[in-house]
C-alpha cells in the first residue's frame, strides 16, 4: 500500500521489477532485483522528496523497520513517544552485516532486522557505477555511539573487503561517526527532521569490467531491533566519478582486547536500555 505526508509517496513492495524501475540504470542493464534478507514491510520505493533544504530523486527505500513508518507524521521528539519510528521485524542480521560490523561500526556487537537488496546488473563496457543515498536514523540524538545502526553494500562478493559505502572521514555509514561530520536535522520530508538527523551522499566503484556484476544493499539496526533507520537510493548508474576516484578501504580493526571491553560495556548498556525503552510496533 502506499502512504504519503507532503509531496512524499512511499509506496511498500517487494517487487523486483518495480524496485529495478524505481533505482534507474542508465547506462547499465538491471537483470534482477531480489530479497536477500528482512520482512516485506522493509523494502519499498519512494517519489517526492522534494521538500527543501534536503531534496533527492526518486527511489528505492529500505528501513530496520517499516518504509511506510519514516514520514513525518510518525515524528514527535524522542524516544518513548507511541509514533516514532520503532519496529522490531524480527528479523536476523546477515552472514556479511556481522562479519564486517567489528572494527569498522563503531561499538559493533550485533546487528538485527537488517533489510538487503541484491541488484544483479550488467555493464557493456568498463567503467564506473555509482549512486546517490540519503541515510537517516532516530537513534539521533540519543544513542549516537551505542547503537550505531549502519548503511551498507557489498560489491561482487560479501567479504569485509568488498563493502564499498563510505563517509568523507573514511568510515562506514553509520550513526555516530558519519553523523559526526555532515549530519542535518532540518529535514521535512521524513521523520528524521529534528530532534532526529539524517547524511546525503554519493558513492562511486573503482573501474568494473565489462560484464555481469551484482551489488547487495544492506542496512541493520546495530545492538538492538528498535528505533528505526531508513536509505532512500537513487540514480543507480554508470559513469566516471569524479577524476581518480577510488573507494576508500576498510578501517584498521581494533586489537582483540579493545573488542572485548567494548562488548562488555555495551552488554550492560543494551541491558538497561531494553528494560527501560517503550518498544512501538
Amino acid at each position: 500500500f502506499a502512504t504519503s505526508a507532503s509531496a512524499l509517496t512511499i509506496t511498500q513492495t517487494t517487487n523486483g521489477a518495480a524496485l529495478a524501475t524505481a533505482l534507474g540504470g542508465n547506462g547499465l542493464t538491471i537483470n534482477s532485483v531480489a530479497i536477500n534478507n528482512g520482512a516485506a514491510s522493509q523494502f519499498g520505493t519512494y517519489t517526492g522528496f522534494t521538500s527543501l533544504p534536503v531534496t533527492i530523486g526518486n527511489g528505492v527505500v529500505l528501513s530496520t523497520g517499516q518504509v511506510v513508518q519514516v514520514l513525518p507524521a510518525f515524528n514527535n521528539g524522542l524516544q518513548g513517544a507511541s509514533t516514532t519510528p520503532s519496529t522490531t521485524t524480527g528479523q536476523p542480521g546477515t552472514t556479511e552485516f556481522n562479519s564486517y560490523g567489528p572494527g569498522h561500526i563503531k561499538n559493533f556487537l550485533e546487528s538485527n532486522d537488517v533489510a538487503a537488496l541484491q541488484v544483479n546488473f550488467t555493464l557493456s563496457s568498463p567503467n564506473q557505477v555509482g549512486f546517490d543515498f540519503i541515510f537517516g536514523s532516530v537513534e539521533f540524538p540519543e544513542f549516537t555511539s551505542d547503537f550505531t545502526d549502519a548503511f551498507v553494500a557489498f560489491l561482487d562478493g560479501t567479504t569485509p573487503g568488498n563493502q564499498i559505502i563510505f563517509d568523507a572521514s573514511n568510515n562506514a555509514v553509520q550513526v555516530g561517526a558519519t553523523f559526526a561530520g555532515a549530519l542535518t536535522t532540518a529535514d521535512t520530508n521524513t521523520a528524521f527532521g529534528n530532534p532526529h538527523g539524517l547524511v546525503k551522499l554519493t558513492t562511486f566503484t573503482n573501474m568494473l569490467s565489462a560484464g555481469a556484476h551484482s551489488i547487495i544493499f544492506e542496512i541493520g539496526d546495530v545492538n538492538d531491533s528498535i528505533l528505526d533507520s531508513a536509505a532512500f537510493i537513487t540514480n543507480f548508474h554508470a559513469g566516471p566519478g569524479p577524476t581518480g576516484t577510488t573507494p576508500p578501504g576498510p578501517r584498521t580493526v581494533p586489537e582483540p582486547t579493545s573488542v572485548a571491553l567494548f562488548a562488555i560495556g555495551l552488554a550492560g548498556l543494551a541491558a538497561v536500555r531494553r528494560r527501560s525503552t517503550r518498544i512501538d510496533t
